[in-house]
């Protein structure tokens, strides 16, 4: 399904067959609507029970549906909103994939960590390589929020949404995140090493 937000149209894919209809897939607005729902159709393609997706209209979707997209409108018109209750359809993934999503998550709003942050706070120390490749294929972006992860200097790195690091600065923006004067697109302080310094640090 395809919803209005303040960035454009933002397609979303659903398991209805799923005990919590969990999220499959977010497509970020390309340069048409069309083009949008194009992208999800490719994400249920690669899904491997892309055959049991129901898509169906928002109004007629159910209550954790219509609250997930609500949300997700709410955060891309600037609200301050918690998206980490969305249930993600995770079928197939591999532990540390798993680990290094959940981490994201737990990344505030409207600031950044590295990869190498993100590869500790998954319990992966020497795992930046990675966590770069897990969020190069994030079928989740904004819900699980690859744009708040940078490179070690703080370089807004490439961004696999449509529109790129533009889009990536655009998301960040929205948080109330502001760049240091610089010649860089963003830039943030490197972090000491210890992983109690993250600020989202690993669930306990």
């Amino acid at each position: 399904m395809s919803i209005s937000t303040a960035i454009g149209p933002v397609g979303l894919l659903f398991d209805a067959t799923s005990e919590g209809t969990p999220l499959l897939g977010v497509a970020l607005p390309a340069q048409t609507e069309a083009a949008t729902v194009k992208h999800l159709g490719a994400i249920a393609r690669r899904h491997s029970r892309g055959a049991a997706l129901e898509r169906q209209e928002l109004a007629e979707a159910p209550p954790s549906v219509q609250e997930a997209a609500r949300l997700i409108q709410a955060h891309l018109a600037g609200e301050d909103v918690d998206l980490s209750g969305i249930a993600l359809d995770e079928h197939g993934m591999t532990p540390f994939r798993r680990e290094v999503y959940a981490a994201a998550r737990r990344i505030p709003r409207g600031t950044l960590a590295t990869y190498a942050e993100l590869g500790k706070a998954a319990g992966s120390p020497n795992g930046a390589r990675a966590v770069g490749r897990a969020m190069a294929t994030n079928p989740w972006p904004l819900v699980v929020p690859c744009h708040r992860v940078v490179g070690s200097e703080g370089d807004l790195t490439g961004f696999s949404a449509p529109g790129g690091t533009r889009t990536k600065a655009e998301l960040l923006r929205i948080e109330g995140y502001v760049p240091p004067a610089s010649s860089r697109p963003a830039q943030t302080p490197k972090p000491p090493d210890a992983q109690a310094s993250l600020p989202f640090g690993s669930e306990e």
